[in-house]
């Protein structure tokens, strides 16, 4: 008997043992993965098809461009080591950085630079990947380290295309099912509608990332996502809802602008908001400071035109408009437009939206008008609204860009989703104007007369850059915000 309780109490131990090392790996096997969400899929593999800001974030992770955006909002050398514009605006050379490797183990050169920049502007049969890439007259391999981009006339706006990422041009048949890059993390795992797994590139020719994987699962609905950063099943979450800090008092809880610029559009073609005065009523009847405290709990920055305060080399500065009932009533009269229905179309998915819509529709009670609140699909949003342009009102949030021109070009007469219906021929010409100039000081002046127009015509009703929210477990650190939609997870490292 004494033989046998020395047996089993040795097989404890031994189990004991292997259950604490078993533990113990698992512990420290946790601590090398990040686990988070994104509400809506990727919308393609493919770097040239990609569209949404929200795959533009993770998938940054995995493709590189000539160049790559900072912090703080500026072009960084990438896979271009530096390059350099002739006076005339047209001719961008770029010189290649040496001992890139892609993710097949592959060496970059440049004639997979060459290939990649063909695709992008579309010289191979194929649809540009964005209207800048139409403006490429030629490109032209120098040497083996140095290639060059002619373009058809002087573009300012062009140099921010190039964070598109480039590929290796022996996959050029499989770009929508075979992502290589060159980026810190490589796609190990992509799970339609589910999830998209990275993991750590060890040849990445930049400082490695500390984190070895990184998960992000598909999940649609914003509280499913909250229960599983309580639950532990995430250690990280964007977009995390100001109301709900409270119960994150266990997490590193990080906020900063986004530059994404909320608005309550109107219809500029549809009666009675074609007659200025009733946009600019309504505006003055708008208190912007109590969205901003009961939306965002205070964590936002109240605008007044198509750009935020993180844009700080072209924004106009506010001239402190004030919520003003006697002054919105009266215009009202004045355009013979009182005591009148209308409806807002707002995203179902984003509660921002929606509740911002909630408070509006209260406020402007105060002036007699009767607002209803139409939540539609965000497929259907797309199609009536910004496609379409099939609506009274809406709420939406437009996301910010690095390069002014994609914020401000949304207003101009010929672009194809304006779907304000705002025109005006000094503001088209003004942005033309930048976009052609070569002069820095003529660019950043035109962009801030072409803002004095959007608030003095009231295009639009500019409510808040509402601050983003990330919390994320306390052992994570290093994360930064962008001023456009990027979570750079080679930067982020896990402590014990």
């Amino acid at each position: 008997m004494k033989k046998l309780n020395k047996i089993v109490g040795v097989t404890l131990i031994l189990l004991t043992s292997f259950l604490f090392l078993a533990c113990g790996n698992e512990k420290k096997s946790s601590l090398k993965e990040i686990k988070t969400t994104m509400s809506m899929d990727i919308d393609s593999l493919n770097p040239y098809k990609m569209v949404s800001s929200g795959t533009e974030e993770i998938m940054y992770n995995v493709f590189e461009g000539l160049l790559m955006p900072s912090p703080s909002g500026e072009l960084i050398p990438a896979i271009a080591e530096s390059y350099k514009v002739s006076e005339d605006g047209t001719l961008y050379t770029f010189k290649i950085r040496k001992g890139i490797k892609f993710h097949n183990g592959n060496p970059l050169d440049v004639k997979d630079v060459e290939f990649s920049l063909n695709r992008m502007a579309g010289k191979d049969g194929n649809p540009p990947a964005s209207a800048l890439f139409q403006e490429i007259a030629e490109i032209n391999i120098v040497s083996e380290d140095e290639i060059q981009i002619r373009l058809k006339e002087a573009d300012s706006a062009f140099i921010y295309a190039l964070t598109k990422g480039i590929v290796p041009d022996e996959n050029a048949q499989e770009l929508d099912k075979n992502p290589i890059g060159t980026g810190p993390y490589m796609i190990k795992q992509y799970d339609r509608e589910q999830q998209i797994v990275l993991e750590k590139f060890n040849d990445y020719w930049g400082d490695k990332a500390s984190i070895d994987k990184v998960t992000v699962l598909v999940v649609p609905n914003n509280e499913t996502a909250f229960l599983k950063l309580l639950s532990g099943e995430i250690n990280m979450l964007s977009r995390v809802d100001a109301k709900r800090l409270n119960e994150l008092k266990n997490f590193n809880n990080i906020s900063a602008p986004q530059n994404t610029v909320q608005i309550f559009a109107l219809n500029n073609k549809v009666a009675p908001f074609d007659d200025e005065r009733v946009r600019k009523a309504i505006n003055l009847a708008i208190d912007k400071d109590e969205i901003i405290k009961s939306v965002m709990g205070g964590n936002g920055i109240k605008l007044e035109t198509n750009m935020s305060p993180v844009m700080k080399k072209y924004v106009i500065e506010n001239i402190g408009e004030k919520q003003n009932i006697e002054e919105a009533k009266k215009l009202l009269k004045e355009s013979g437009h009182e005591n009148f229905s209308f409806t807002i179309k707002v995203p179902s998915n984003y509660p921002m939206h929606v509740n911002t819509a909630q408070i509006i529709a209260e406020q402007l009670k105060e002036i007699g008008l009767n607002v209803k609140i139409e939540t539609v699909e965000w497929t259907t949003w797309l199609s009536e609204v910004y496609s379409g342009r099939k609506y009274e009102a809406t709420i939406v949030g437009l996301t910010g860009k690095l390069d002014p021109y994609a914020i401000l070009r949304r207003y101009t007469s010929d672009y194809k989703n304006n779907f304000f219906n705002f025109q005006d021929k000094e503001y088209d010409r003004l942005i033309e104007g930048a976009k052609k100039s070569t002069v820095d000081e003529v660019i950043v002046a035109n962009y801030k007369e072409a803002q004095e127009i959007l608030r003095d015509r009231q295009a639009a009703i500019y409510i808040m850059d509402p601050e983003l929210i990330t919390s994320l477990d306390k052992k994570i650190s290093g994360f930064e915000y962008y001023p456009l939609s990027y979570i750079n997870f080679a930067k982020m490292k896990i402590g014990e």
